[in-house]
């Protein structure tokens, strides 16, 4: 918890963190949620795609169009971009 004492350059708020999240959090606030637990995952992985997409700073559209192009083809899609530095 008070790793910020001990390591050089980490910093001692969480807003990095908060930030990150803010797109989802504002979204359910928007959207009041899901009904169903379904719903929910499928929130959680196409938030997280998004996420990821901005992290690596590439477009997400076309990630989704690339994984359902392979998913009606019976391809696993390509996903070598998810572990990029």
């Amino acid at each position: 918890m008070w790793v910020f004492l001990y390591e050089e350059g980490v910093t001692p708020t969480n807003n990095h963190a908060e930030r990150l999240l803010r797109f989802a959090v504002l979204w359910r606030k928007r959207s009041f949620g899901t009904q169903s637990g379904k719903g929910d995952r499928w929130v959680e992985r196409i938030l997280s795609v998004r996420q990821t997409c901005r992290l690596r700073q590439i477009q997400t559209f076309p990630v989704l169009v690339e994984a359902i192009s392979c998913y009606f083809k019976g391809k696993a899609p390509d996903s070598a971009w998810i572990s990029q530095a």
